[in-house]
């Protein structure tokens, strides 16, 4: 081969190598781009999934509060309806009262006749009316009365239901009645309890973090609010769920350890701090001890009424 022909021949096999190296380059770029294309197709697959999980939740949770929110306007209608029942059943028995006042004094008012006279065809039999016919008419007063809340109030503060030495509106007091007969708390422990933990002051907040007159304590991840809110159907953080949780506590520390002091202790320092202090022989503390002694006081000031 010439001269010529190998110098044209080596420009040529360098050109090849080039292109070559080129592919192999351009194959390579390929590759990266390939990779970087599936993992951003992966992120955006996990993002999707996010998305999705994010909505999942954010429609569950407002399943759940629509369920809560009707399950709240229930119970508030029925302890309503409990509270108006009782004002009628009191408003019925001073009836009945005063109908046989009315017949006992009409007895001894007036004088025999010489011959009993015949009935006349017109004139009613004169009889004590039955417990229903008191009660419907009671209803009917009431029913018809615009002022009904406020004479239903007076009404359960003159029976002691309410009391004005309570410092609680009265739809509080009416929801701690409401809720300590409920979950079986002497309502004057619940009270006592109220009275210690927060002077009665729902916008109380402890140091970690436990709300409400009842100072409800939260637990890690909100988790002891959860617990109490299966247990009520209602939402610790307000106040008939916050009275309604620390009744509910209340009445299941008192069934299952049997003693006031006890129940205290545990309310306060949860179950395994107070069997710990059990265990070391310690069955009272200074909370425990307030409680009993509120609770005595309270037991002279709100039992009149009769009730737990």
């Amino acid at each position: 081969m010439s001269q010529k022909g190998e110098k044209y021949a080596r420009r040529m096999e360098r050109r090849v190598d080039k292109l070559e190296q080129d592919v192999a380059a351009i194959t390579t770029e390929q590759t990266t781009q390939g990779v970087r294309i599936s993992a951003v197709e992966d992120d955006l697959a996990v993002y999707r999934a996010a998305v999705s999980a994010r909505e999942l939740k954010q429609a569950t949770a407002e399943i759940k509060a629509a369920k809560e929110r009707r399950t709240a306007r229930a119970a508030e209608r029925e302890r309503k309806a409990r509270r108006r029942n009782k004002v009628l059943a009191f408003i019925a028995l001073a009836l009945f009262v005063a109908v046989c006042v009315v017949m006992v004094a009409k007895a001894y008012s007036e004088e025999p006749a010489a011959e009993p006279a015949a009935p006349e065809a017109s004139a009613a039999p004169a009889a004590i009316l039955p417990a229903e016919l008191l009660f419907a008419a009671a209803e009917e007063e009431y029913m018809e009365d615009p002022q009904e809340t406020e004479k239903i109030e007076e009404a359960l503060l003159a029976q002691g239901y309410f009391s004005l030495a309570v410092p609680m509106p009265y739809e509080w007091q009416d929801y701690m009645r409401t809720y300590c007969e409920e979950y079986g708390c002497p309502y004057p422990l619940a009270l006592a309890v109220a009275q210690t933990e927060s002077n009665f002051d729902m916008d109380a907040v402890g140091a970690s973090g436990e709300v409400g007159i009842m100072q409800l304590n939260p637990g890690p991840g909100s988790s002891y609010h959860a617990e109490i809110q299966a247990a009520t159907g209602l939402d610790p953080t307000t106040a008939s769920g916050n009275i309604a949780g620390g009744c509910y506590k209340l009445g299941l520390y008192l069934a299952k350890y049997g003693s006031v002091e006890k129940a205290a202790m545990a309310y306060n320092m949860g179950e395994g701090g107070a069997r710990s202090a059990w265990d070391s022989g310690i069955t009272s503390t200074d909370y425990s001890k307030a409680v009993k002694e509120a609770m005595e006081t309270w037991e002279c000031t709100v039992n009149a009424w009769g009730g737990v």
